[in-house]
């Protein structure tokens, strides 16, 4: 009888993860980060898991490219207005890339580096990115609780941060580690800190006329209609990019 060892220790790293999001990010915000890359660090050395670092052009166009589309719809149809630069931009920006780096780092080295990989040593790419992304979505479930994002809202957030879970892993078994966290890091840096989409300063300002359901209201475009039909149409995009190439976690 098998008994996954590889499963279990990514559930129980998951576990872990979920403790430290659910009862030490309320208070510590952005820090939490750093312990989620160093614990996710000893846990890949630990497993002596193989990850490939590889490159980030794909992942950083793949992100830029849809999440631009997202917004440039949104305001062709009217449901955002785009203003000027915001005062303070500079700051805004430099902030943000600290930001998203540790984001980008944290989310990716726990889930696609520790959690899928581990999955995927053990059963596959398939069953690892479905139940990886799972996981992925159910842990911006306290995120949406503190932005008070609605029922049908926060339905459609769990379904876009889903897909970007299955294209995320897909980036990361193609393209290897650097590309997914360049995805991460450039979804989060356009919609957060370029454009003020969400719950974070951003430098240009945008003004939200349109109902929640498209404009993603306080939690941002991943809790939109039109940023869960885009991320959706991006996973196929990304699987023809690589329908040639070896996974890189083979």
């Amino acid at each position: 009888m098998r008994l996954w060892p590889k499963v279990w220790a990514a559930l129980l790293f998951y576990l872990f993860i979920g403790l430290m999001v659910v009862f030490f990010s309320p208070w510590a915000g952005i820090f939490t980060y750093p312990l989620i890359i160093l614990a996710s660090a000893l846990f890949i050395l630990a497993l002596r898991l193989r990850v490939r670092m590889g490159g980030f052009l794909a992942g950083s166009v793949a992100a830029a490219l849809c999440m631009g589309l997202v917004i440039a719809f949104l305001a062709i149809i009217g449901a955002i207005l785009i203003g000027p630069l915001r005062n303070g931009y500079v700051y805004f920006l430099g902030m943000g890339i600290i930001i998203q780096l540790l984001v980008g780092l944290g989310e990716e080295m726990s889930f696609r580096a520790s959690i899928f990989q581990c999955l995927f040593d053990e059963a596959g790419f398939w069953p690892a990115a479905l139940l990886s992304a799972a996981g992925f979505a159910v842990l911006h479930l306290p995120s949406m609780s503190l932005l008070g994002v609605g029922v049908e809202s926060g339905l459609v957030a769990l379904g876009t941060i889903f897909l970007a879970g299955v294209a995320l892993a897909l980036l990361y078994a193609y393209g290897g580690l650097l590309n997914a966290i360049a995805f991460h890091f450039t979804w989060n840096f356009i919609e957060y800190n370029i454009f003020n989409m969400g719950p974070l300063e951003g430098a240009i300002s945008v003004t939200k006329i349109g109902p929640d359901i498209l404009t993603g209201g306080a939690f941002g475009p991943e809790a939109s209609v039109v940023g869960l039909v885009a991320i959706a149409l991006l996973i196929p995009a990304i699987w023809l990019y690589y329908r040639d190439v070896p996974p890189a976690t083979m």
